[in-house]
C-alpha cells in the first residue's frame, strides 16, 4: 500500500455527520479509509462502497451542481454551449442510472456512481425517477433565466475568483475544508455563492456560509465587511444573503475549535487520529436519519 497520511481535518459536512450519528461518522471517516484500494480488506472496501452511495435527491443535487459549474467555467460567453449543457447532463444521469442499476459500482466504487435505492433494492415508481431528472433540468433552466446568470456573464474574467474550489484554510494548525460553489469580486467586495437545491429554508445555511466567509478572509480580503455570502436556489430563483461582523468571525472560529475538540474526544489516540475498532462511537438515539443512511446494512442496530 502507498504511504498515505490520515490527518485529522475539519469540514462543515464532517461536523454534520458527527452530530447526526457517531457510528455513521466512524464508518465514513475511519472504517472506510483506504477502502478504494484493490488490496483493502473486504470489510473496509464494503464500507467505502457504502460511503459512496447517494440517494436520488443527493444525486440530483450533485448533477445540478456539476451543470452549473460547467456553465460558469465553459459557457459564460457561449450561448450555444450553454444550451447544450442540459441535454448532456441528463444523458449522463441516464447512463449513471443504468450502471448503478446493474451494480457496476460494486466492481469499481471509485469511478462508478452508486444509488442508495439500487443497493438497498428500494422500489421507486418510474414517475419519481423522472421527477428526479426533471429537477436537474429545472435547476439548469432556472439558473440560465436568472438575473445572477446575466450578472455573471457581464463580469470580467479576473472577477471570477474561484469556481467549485477544493479549498481549505488553517485555523490553529487545523486544516479546515471549505468548498463554496462560486466566489467572485464585485463592487470592491467578495461575494460567495452556494447552490441549494434541497427543501430546507435558505436561512438554515447561515453557519455553512459563515465557514466560507472564513475562507474568503484567508484568501481574498482581510475585512469581514467586504464579504457577502449568498445561498441561491436555482430551482426557485430565491436567495438569502448573509453578512458577518468581526464578532461573528470570532464566534465561527470558536465553533470550529469546539466542534473539532468534540470529534477528537472518542478517538483511541487523538494525537494520531486513530479511532480503534469504533466501539466508542455509538449509534444515534434518533432514528429519523436512519432510513437513508448508506451504512444501514452494517450498522449494529439495523444489520440483523
Amino acid at each position: 500500500m502507498s504511504m498515505l497520511i490520515h490527518d485529522f481535518s475539519w469540514s462543515f459536512s464532517r461536523h454534520h455527520t458527527f452530530q447526526t450519528c457517531l457510528k455513521r461518522y466512524f464508518f465514513a471517516y475511519y472504517g472506510a479509509w483506504r477502502g478504494w484500494e484493490d488490496s483493502a480488506p473486504a470489510p473496509t472496501r464494503e464500507l467505502y462502497m457504502l460511503k459512496r452511495l447517494s440517494t436520488r435527491q443527493q444525486w440530483a443535487g450533485l448533477h445540478a451542481h456539476r451543470a452549473l459549474e460547467t456553465l460558469i467555467k465553459q459557457a459564460r460567453r457561449d450561448a450555444a454551449r450553454a444550451a447544450a449543457i442540459e441535454p448532456r447532463q441528463i444523458e449522463l444521469m441516464r447512463r449513471e442510472f443504468r450502471d448503478s442499476r446493474a451494480g457496476a459500482y460494486r466492481q469499481n466504487p471509485v469511478r462508478t456512481p452508486a444509488l442508495f435505492e439500487h443497493e438497498y433494492q428500494i422500489e421507486v415508481p418510474p414517475e419519481e425517477w423522472k421527477a428526479t431528472v426533471e429537477r436537474v433540468s429545472t435547476a439548469i433552466r432556472g439558473f440560465l433565466a436568472s438575473d445572477l446568470w446575466q450578472q455573471l456573464q457581464a463580469l470580467p474574467a479576473d472577477a471570477m475568483l474561484a469556481v467549485e474550489p477544493r479549498a481549505h484554510f488553517i485555523l490553529d494548525g487545523l486544516k479546515v475544508h471549505a468548498m463554496p460553489d462560486l466566489v467572485i469580486r464585485r463592487d470592491g467586495g467578495v461575494v460567495i455563492y452556494d447552490w441549494k437545491t434541497g427543501v430546507a429554508p435558505l436561512t438554515d445555511h447561515r453557519l455553512q456560509l459563515g465557514i466560507y466567509a472564513l475562507l474568503a478572509l484567508d484568501r481574498w480580503t482581510a475585512d469581514p465587511a467586504d464579504i457577502e455570502s449568498v445561498a441561491f436556489n436555482p430551482l426557485t430563483g430565491q436567495q438569502e444573503s448573509f453578512k458577518f461582523s468581526a464578532d461573528d468571525v470570532e464566534t465561527l472560529r470558536d465553533f470550529i475549535r469546539d466542534s473539532a475538540d468534540e470529534m477528537l474526544f472518542p478517538l483511541d489516540v487523538p494525537e494520531e487520529n486513530r479511532a480503534g475498532d469504533g466501539s466508542t462511537f455509538d449509534c444515534t438515539d434518533n432514528p429519523e436519519p436512519c432510513p437513508t443512511c448508506p451504512f444501514l446494512r452494517v450498522c449494529p442496530r439495523w444489520k440483523s
